[in-house]
């Protein structure tokens, strides 16, 4: 409700913003929602030694392209998240045990330019 103005100043009334429901917080933050429970589900599927996750990304992803003409509008984005964020965690897993593999194969390359290094040394004393 607004106030009234008795006296003789100007006031300008604002009408309050409309408060937003939960689906349209969810709509406005989607991206960025199913990248964070992506990359948190990655990381503790990797703690955990789950390796085969992007099995499960994948039968969201499909499991979303049937189900999207098929559920009630209201539906598709919350389940857009669920799928997506699968598909995050199954991109993330692989990709860190990748990373882990070049860092493996980058530090042995590093050592063993060290041993000739060290090699070296060893003909000059």
């Amino acid at each position: 409700m607004a106030e009234w103005n008795l006296s003789s100043d100007r006031v300008t009334l604002e009408e309050k913003p409309p408060r937003r429901s939960p689906l349209q917080w969810v709509r406005e933050h989607s991206i960025r929602l199913a990248i964070l429970i992506g990359a948190v589900e990655g990381l503790v599927a990797w703690f955990y030694g789950f390796r085969w996750l992007f099995v499960v990304g994948l039968a969201a992803v499909f499991s979303y392209l049937w189900l999207r003409k098929r559920v009630p509008l209201r539906m598709r984005r919350p389940l857009w998240v669920l799928a997506m964020s699968q598909a995050v965690a199954g991109i993330i897993v692989p990709a860190l045990g990748g990373l882990l593999f070049l860092t493996a194969m980058v530090a042995a390359l590093v050592l063993v330019i060290l041993v000739l290094v060290m090699l070296g040394d060893l003909r000059r004393t």
